[in-house]
């Protein structure tokens, strides 16, 4: 308790509110984690005491996913949604509720959603194209592809089709066509073309037809039999991974569907979906053919999200990968979830930005992330790289983090246990467990400042998702976190959405589909409870007339829309295209808008962008907050003005859990080195009440502790070293011997020296590999995740330094590998590296580990 507090109570008058009291951990500002349950072997005792475990280390949740097994443990496999499948998943949601932990639950095993239950008619659907020359006269046949025939029919050179459904026997076309030269176009469809990725035991079978709402509704029966079972909770939400039902092109009612939404029969220009006739035509074809599958998954995931919601469950859903407006699917669910995949790049901020965008404009409080994907290879991902990441997500607007992850393992399951292939093994063998709790304190801390308050982005940029559709090429493309760089990062859009992350202005997306729940007022766009200052539409073509006359009644009303590049003139798609385009010209010419006018003058950037300082800005009543962090590879030590007002302000270390009110006339100080970040949180009219903040400014020049460390070897394998001394600071695999190579695990540093300094002082540990705890006269001096100064005070004359060091889990994995001990035994694909190739670690040299320095105390002003 601080001591202003502490002598309030005692005098027995009311404790003034702490304003640099750092709120309190809820579950779901703590980070969730992906656990994986490897051929659902699991038991009630193993469950409990892993949840215990998460729990102890500050993991606020899990999202069970059931995948394939362990080699050698098939008699524990427990077939998914069976009644023992249930007992242990509700054993699960209690012990969690007990633990305040929560459960989410992915709607299916592996991914994407299918199972044994699924019939051929509900399994996804491939469309193969059938075209052909015929000449009149001469018998024509033709071999068909398997499948079931759509559409066949013959168009001639001038004249209406003729259709050839009647003439197909036996999977080919036998016939003879009148005179003329005659096209022949058609469409073969065909079921049951994926199976369930990674599936569990109880859990293979046909992917889901992801555009239809009555595969889904006979996919969710057996989940509602199963939850339905006596005592068994309902998850905080159902899940949906990204989207990858490959080759996934169809669905049986599709001809009736596209005529309900697009206006006209896609049969009577089987030519121009096909890339014959005029490039126009055969865009605006594509076009609504691609609409329509967008729309139609739109109506698939409502139906499930319905579903979910009548249990009281919410939902999760990773909308990327979809053929559609990523906009709309993802803002279909309760929590939009976005992810991040090996690289960590500004460029992929926009990406980012989709579901937390969905998730602004329509209210939601949430979006999530599956976070460290394939961040680096297995046992080699290093804590900076974690907080990086984890950093990352949260400037694209995500509030809500789940690892990826951490599979389930048995006790008795030999180190390294049961694994997942495509994660950063964020459990108890992974490596990076003992110290995990300094980094979970450290995300908890953060998202609890960006779960709190409203966002606060300033414009609302409009995504032409009509300009990606017609495009004119053939297919059904998928837009992927993968491949963004081909359909995102060549846009005008792309580019305004940059150019505004640049200046540190804060945005959001719209869709087209959002647009109709938007309102003017005060000349600012209300949505989603938020208030926008501007709405952008970056350079496009293709505009609905719907779309036009929203915008228009948005600025009618004194809201600023801003065109860059002029006003469109195309209506996309086919139907009634004429009629469109007169329309939108007519409402352009009635409502005449200004091209390529500056955002309003009181949208500021904020300066900060000016120094690499990357920010997320939450509104107040009573004030903002700010997520910081500095993404540059340089120390800054800045006063910076922000764009928004600001009597007083409280500045927050979420790392080191310092606090503390800062001056802030003439700005704000931040001294960050590179990678590190803050919260401030600053009050608009009243002033911060709490203890100063402890600027860590050097009264003197580092002094390097000097003498001789004991290292001695705590836990870890295969085997503990030797222990030995060292006046030189080196990484333990340098020693000879391969106990010290090999070695992963903890190792005691102790170093007694002289201090006849000034305290307080800084304490920095140099080079470490890779996380620590850190003692200083037998008193705990915090956790380093990362290496960064601690603020210590070291007493005159003797003091005694100790630092338990924990290396990553490499060195100990390249050892089983040259051992060619058999640790690489599970079904499906087993283990591979980050290159998809099998793993073998034989070959990697020693990691660093340990503490490398040099370590210094620096006195303090």
């Amino acid at each position: 308790m601080k001591p202003a507090l502490l002598a309030l109570l005692c005098l027995g008058l009311p404790a003034a509110a702490d304003d640099t009291a750092w709120p309190p951990l809820t579950r779901e500002a703590k980070p969730w984690t992906r656990w994986w349950w490897l051929g659902s072997g699991v038991d009630t005792s193993n469950l409990t005491k892993q949840l215990e475990a998460f729990s102890k280390a500050g993991i606020g949740g899990v999202e069970i996913c059931p995948i394939y097994g362990a080699k050698g443990f098939e008699s524990r496999d427990l077939s998914f949604l069976s009644e023992p499948w249930t007992n242990a998943y509700a054993h699960t949601a209690k012990e969690a509720e007990r633990l305040d932990m929560g459960v989410d639950l992915t709607t299916g095993t592996g991914w994407p959603f299918g199972g044994p239950w699924v019939k051929e008619e509900d399994a996804s659907a491939s469309v193969d194209s059938v075209i052909a020359k015929a000449e009149g006269g001469q018998p024509f046949s033709l071999k068909l592809p398997k499948g079931r025939v759509e559409v066949l029919s013959a168009w001639p050179a001038q004249g209406d089709p003729m259709d050839l459904m009647s003439m197909v026997k036996d999977g080919a076309l036998a016939w003879t066509p009148p005179a003329g030269s005659w096209r022949i176009h058609g469409l073969i469809s065909r079921h049951a073309i994926q199976k369930v990725k990674r599936s569990a035991p109880g859990g293979a079978g046909c992917v889901l037809d992801p555009y239809s709402t009555k595969a889904i509704d006979a996919y969710l029966k057996p989940f509602s039999e199963a939850l339905d079972r006596p005592n068994v909770p309902e998850p905080r939400a159902h899940f949906h991974d990204s989207f990858e039902y490959y080759g996934a092109e169809w669905t049986d009612d599709f001809f009736t569907r596209f005529q309900q939404l697009r206006g006209y029969d896609l049969r009577t220009q089987l030519q121009a979906f096909h890339g014959e006739g005029e490039s126009d035509t055969i865009a605006r074809v594509r076009a609504d053919y691609r609409e329509t599958m967008s729309d139609l998954h739109r109506e698939y995931l409502a139906r499930w999200h319905d579903w979910a919601k009548a249990r009281g469950s919410l939902t999760r859903n990773q909308a990327h990968g979809s053929p559609g407006n990523l906009l709309d699917h993802y803002a279909v669910a309760d929590i939009p979830e976005t992810e991040i995949f090996r690289h960590v790049d500004e460029a992929q901020i926009p990406m980012l930005q989709f579901a937390s965008s969905a998730a602004h404009v329509t209210g939601k409080r949430l979006a999530s992330a599956e976070t460290f994907t394939w961040l680096g290879e297995h046992f080699q991902v290093t804590p900076q790289q974690l907080k990086e990441a984890a950093d990352f997500v949260w400037l694209g607007g995500v509030n809500h983090i789940f690892f990826h992850g951490i599979p389930y393992s048995p006790e008795d399951a030999a180190w390294p246990g049961w694994l997942f292939y495509a994660s950063t093994n964020m459990g108890p063998n992974g490596g990076l467990w003992r110290d995990l709790p300094a980094f979970t304190r450290y995300l908890g801390r953060c998202q609890t400042m960006l779960q709190s308050g409203k966002p606060d982005s300033e414009v609302l940029v409009y995504f032409p998702m009509a300009d990606l559709w017609h495009d004119g090429s053939k297919g059904l493309p998928l837009f992927t976190v993968h491949n963004q760089e081909k359909w995102l990062h060549t846009s005008a859009f792309y580019r305004e959405a940059m150019a505004l992350w640049n200046h540190g202005i804060p945005c959001d997306f719209v869709s087209d589909l959002q647009l109709n729940d938007a309102k003017a007022a005060d000349q600012r766009i209300q949505m989603g409870g938020n208030s926008y200052k501007a709405l952008v539409v970056p350079e496009l073509r293709y505009l609905p007339v719907a779309t036009a006359k929203h915008l228009l009644d948005l600025a009618a009303q004194g809201a600023p829309v801003i065109f860059r590049g002029g006003v469109p003139t195309e209506v996309p798609g086919l139907n009634k295209v004429q009629e469109g385009r007169e329309e939108l010209a007519k409402l352009f010419k009635e409502h005449p808008v200004a091209a390529d006018t500056g955002l309003p003058a009181e949208i500021r950037g904020e300066s900060m962008a000016e120094h690499d300082l990357r920010f997320v800005r939450r509104r107040h009543e009573d004030g903002w907050s700010y997520f910081i962090v500095n993404r540059s590879d340089k120390s800054i030590d800045e006063k910076i003005n922000f764009a928004t007002p600001m009597k007083s302000a409280v500045l927050f270390d979420p790392m080191r859990g310092a606090s503390g009110v800062v001056a802030t006339d003439g700005g704000v100080r931040l001294v960050l080195a590179a990678g590190e970040s803050r919260i401030l949180r600053t009050y608009r009219d009243k002033t911060a009440s709490g203890t100063p903040w402890l600027s860590n400014d050097a009264g003197s020049p580092a002094v390097a502790l000097n003498g001789t460390w004991k290292v001695s070897f705590l836990d870890g394998g295969p085997e503990l070293p030797p222990a030995y001394e060292t006046s030189t600071l080196a990484s333990w695999t340098e020693r000879e011997g391969a106990s010290y190579q090999n070695f992963s695990g903890t190792a005691l540093y102790r170093l007694e020296f002289d201090w006849q300094g000034k305290s307080p002082a800084l304490l920095s540990l140099g080079h470490l590999c890779e996380t620590a705890k850190i003692r200083l006269n037998g008193k705990n001096a915090g956790t380093a995740w990362i290496s960064e100064p601690v603020r210590v005070e070291p007493k005159q004359g003797n003091n005694v330094l100790e630092v338990e060091v924990t290396n990553l889990a490499a060195n100990r994995i390249a050892d089983l590998d040259r051992r060619k001990v058999p640790w690489k035994a599970f079904h499906e694909i087993n283990f591979v590296n980050v290159d998809y190739k099998p793993f073998d670690a034989s070959v990697w040299k020693p990691l660093p580990s340990g503490l490398l320095g040099p370590v210094t105390l620096t006195p303090l002003r």
